[in-house]
């Protein structure tokens, strides 16, 4: 039978050592390749023979040149080099063990050597067990997986060993052809511990030590809600170690470090910080968002266990009332709303900024201007003319209405990592604002609000048809501040993998003369870092909602 070794025992390399020497380098100095392998050293193989596999990288390379490997050793066949070094070894019939190498060259680098070591072969009736990865191995008290990887030798080739262990908290999950799979549990003792897997086959065993780190327990605060609406009340619970110690625990405001009831119903609408005590340790803060009673309500979420969302991308028209040639993109946009393969993929601003004497111009629309005249420094074409429609926060923009559904094309993203959902009003001379934001991985969102108006009448400039004179998605606030270097609005918060963070924002109305609010409506836009552009703030998703009405998660 011949068998597959990926992982194998390593001895110190005694063929090819050699001290590395680190030099200032000159500018224009070669950099000299070197070979790097694993498993490196010493490969130890069954009398039975197998295949072999080993990683290699190349520090360093050189374009045209190629990994060579050759071996002298008969008993090493079918030596390739490709993604892999691969050979195989054939069986060892004798009753001595032997070393063969396998020699790599790669030109202008250090030749390096790795040995190969063979059992001899058994006896009939002979057996022979080994652990072949390392036989200690270290898991924090947050536990984990591991594999336990073994060679076992016999007259049957299809054998396999019994594995145990001496504890609990190690579970065998699987035993496999020459590798064992295990969990370590979590650890909620304030020991550290130790623990075995014994492998074992017809009087011969091998064992491989498990080590855990001591757990820091610390009390565990959790509450039924996260968000309340004033004269609501918050019931809290309490673990330690896994056991529910509410009924022991204190509950304490952080700020005031007083102690609060449970159930608490708190009396004024104000984001809300606690912690517990137990055992003289303090828990990790709590956050409870306490709303108004006017907070308007979040939409039910349709698909609450999803994160496969679907992503509405923000496009931005830099547009203007005077601008002949603009009818052109807004034509197109239009299409593209109506279109069943585009429609779903995008939300669109209209910054009308060509002139400061038109209706729909504003002072948040120039701010865009000068903001993606900045940012999109390096895009195929200049920010320069009207009209010209941009993409998120950092994307290229297509200056020609021609290449929109290219570029949606380009920069739609299929698995968008979060979600926004809202609900907007207008209370007391004051936009309310509840939303929230749905990730599936932890990541810090930033949150912009913006301020849009429906329904403006005025003559367009080059315009071919009748409702290109009503315009639609005016762009007149931005509530969470902009400027020509950073449009992405606030700081919302660390979300965490998996789970979804919410935040009442007011903010207070402003309508300038010819402004009417009784056709504004908003639009949400989230971004996170994005490391394609330095780490600047990138829009994973919008959403558009009326004021006096909602805009739900959405899902593909």
């Amino acid at each position: 039978m011949r068998r597959l070794f990926a992982l194998f025992s390593l001895m110190a390399l005694l063929f090819a050592a050699c001290e590395e020497i680190n030099e200032p380098q000159t500018p224009n100095e070669t950099l000299t390749p070197e070979i790097t392998v694993t498993p490196s050293g010493v490969v130890t193989m069954p009398a039975v023979g197998g295949d072999v596999e080993l990683n290699y990288t190349i520090i360093n390379p050189v374009e045209g040149v190629e990994l060579e490997a050759t071996t002298v050793d008969e008993w090493i066949k079918e030596l390739t080099v490709a993604e892999n070094i691969t050979f195989s070894v054939e069986r060892n019939h004798s009753d001595t063990q032997r070393v063969g190498i396998v020699t790599l060259r790669y030109e202008g680098a250090e030749e390096l050597s790795i040995a190969i070591q063979q059992n001899e072969a058994l006896a009939s009736g002979d057996v022979r067990l080994s652990i072949t990865s390392e036989r200690r191995t270290h898991y924090t008290a947050e536990g984990g997986t591991g594999k336990v990887t073994y060679m076992l030798e016999c007259d049957d080739e299809s054998a396999m060993p019994e594995v145990t262990t001496n504890v609990e908290w190690i579970a065998i999950n699987a035993v496999e052809e020459g590798v064992v799979s295990y969990t370590v549990e979590r650890s909620l003792v304030e020991q550290s511990r130790t623990g075995n897997i014994t492998l074992s086959y017809e009087g011969k065993s091998a064992e491989a030590i498990i080590e855990q780190e001591a757990a820091e327990l610390i009390p565990i605060l959790t509450a039924d809600k996260k968000t309340i609406k004033l004269g609501e009340s918050i019931t809290f619970s309490v673990t330690y170690a896994e056991e529910d110690v509410t009924a022991e625990a204190k509950i304490c405001d952080y700020y005031t470090k007083e102690v609060v009831g449970n159930p608490y119903t708190p009396t004024e609408a104000e984001e809300r910080v606690f912690y517990a005590v137990y055992n003289n340790r303090n828990s990790k803060v709590l956050t409870v968002n306490v709303i108004s009673e006017y907070t308007p309500e979040l939409p039910a979420d349709p698909q609450p266990e999803s994160y496969d969302f679907n992503q509405r991308m923000l496009i931005v028209d830099h547009t203007g009332v005077g601008c002949g040639y603009c009818p052109n993109m807004k034509a197109m946009l239009k299409s593209m709303e109506e279109s069943s393969d585009y429609g779903y993929k995008f939300n669109i601003v209209y910054a009308y900024s060509f002139s400061s004497n038109e209706v729909c111009y504003s002072s948040a629309s120039k701010t865009f201007w000068n903001y993606y005249k900045d940012v999109c420094t390096t895009s195929y074409m200049p920010l320069t003319g009207y009209p010209s429609a941009t993409f998120n926060y950092c994307r290229d923009f297509a200056a020609s209405p021609a290449l929109m559904k290219t570029k949606v094309d380009e920069y739609w993203d299929a698995e968008p990592t979060a979600s926004v959902a809202l609900a907007a009003t207008i209370n007391d001379g004051k936009y309310v604002v509840n939303v929230e934001v749905k990730s599936s991985k932890s990541q810090n969102i930033h949150l912009a609000l913006w301020v849009l108006e429906d329904d403006i009448y005025a003559k367009q400039s080059g315009g071919t048809e009748e409702w290109m004179n009503t315009h639609h998605s005016v762009l007149r606030d931005c509530l969470t501040g902009a400027s020509k270097s950073d449009i992405s609005g606030i700081d919302f918060g660390y979300v965490l993998e998996n789970s979804t963070m919410s935040k009442v924002l007011e903010y207070d109305l402003f309508e300038a003369t010819a402004w009417k609010s009784e056709n504004f409506k908003l639009i949400a836009v989230i971004s996170s870092q994005n490391e394609e552009f330095d780490n600047r703030y990138e829009v994973i998703d919008t959403a558009m909602c009326q004021i006096d009405g909602t805009a739900a998660h959405e899902y593909k």
